[in-house]
């Protein structure tokens, strides 16, 4: 099992008589990509911030690789990088020295370490332009790079995917995939694109209310959503809804019924019997945001 390396435990965080977070607890393992999302204001923005030391935490810990970001801070956000809302830069100089200036900040990091971070983000061809001159895609990269200088085994992404087109959106699940699988970087990342966040995450953790409702790998939320749905493709659909004494037709040729996998045999045989052909039986699937919305009751995404 991969390396713990960020816990939160019972954090509660209240302004003025309000409380936002409410007893939140989630945890990150090396080598994963945890999605974390919920509605407008849910509180996923003010949770990252606490994970980082930018906001008090009222109760509750977090400890990263093992160290308590409320007694021991600088040795708990070493090996954290972090990119909360847009990555701040210096639009009039290159690329290359806004790492250089970012490396300054940090010890030991060489010219080696520099030139590697930017093979990782693809940036080769462009690092000694003017970061005026990049795409929105491109500074999201830089943004990372200068997140990975001090090569931290922790990422943590407040909307990424902001304003990036589909091939910047393409570039930047590339590198986090990357990152995870190669490097076994662990990566929270907070974003309303749950489109993309599927494409990439491994994990997710629902948030509603500042609560969590959930954490569970994606492939096995969506398919909890929509536990024993399948669906038959076959010649007549109303004489074997006749058949069954069940199902919702979908068309002339398929059907929609609610069973457990094991009686699937049975109703292969029931159908049989009645000289229907079948074509296909398939499990009902769903996307993240289509299990998302049924999990915590809304239309309205963050």
């Amino acid at each position: 099992m991969n390396k713990l390396i960020l816990k939160c435990q019972n954090l509660y965080k209240s302004f003025g008589k309000k409380e936002i977070i409410k007893n939140l607890s989630l945890e990150l393992y090396e080598g994963d990509i945890l999605g974390f999302i919920g509605p407008n204001g849910s509180g996923k923005t003010t949770t990252i911030k606490m994970i980082l030391g930018l906001q008090k935490i009222d109760k509750g810990s977090v400890l990263i690789n093992d160290y308590d970001i409320k007694k021991d801070f600088v040795l708990a956000i070493s090996k954290v990088g972090a990119i909360v809302e847009n990555p701040d830069m210096y639009m009039y100089l290159s690329g290359k020295k806004n790492l250089e200036l970012i490396a300054d900040m940090y010890k030991g990091i060489s010219k080696k370490r520099i030139a590697e971070v930017v093979k990782l983000v693809k940036l080769e061809n462009r690092i000694n332009d003017k970061v005026a001159k990049y795409s929105l895609g491109m500074r999201q990269r830089l943004g990372i790079a200068q997140a990975l200088l001090h090569d931290p085994n922790i990422l943590i992404l407040d909307e990424p995917t902001n304003g990036l087109d589909p091939e910047g959106i393409k570039e930047l699940r590339d590198i986090l995939k990357n990152l995870a699988e190669e490097y076994n970087k662990g990566i929270l990342i907070s974003s309303h694109n749950l489109a993309e966040l599927e494409s990439f995450c491994n994990k997710v953790c629902i948030i509603k209310n500042g609560k969590v409702l959930e954490t569970t790998e994606v492939k096995k939320f969506k398919k909890e959503m929509v536990k024993n749905i399948y669906f038959i493709e076959l010649n007549d659909a109303l004489k074997a809804i006749e058949t069954l004494k069940q199902g919702d037709k979908v068309s002339d040729n398929k059907i929609k019924i609610i069973t457990t996998k094991e009686e699937i045999p049975n109703i292969i045989k029931k159908l049989i019997k009645k000289d229907i052909l079948i074509y296909q039986i398939y499990e009902a699937e769903i996307s993240l945001e289509e299990a998302f919305l049924s999990k915590v009751g809304g239309n309205v995404i963050d």
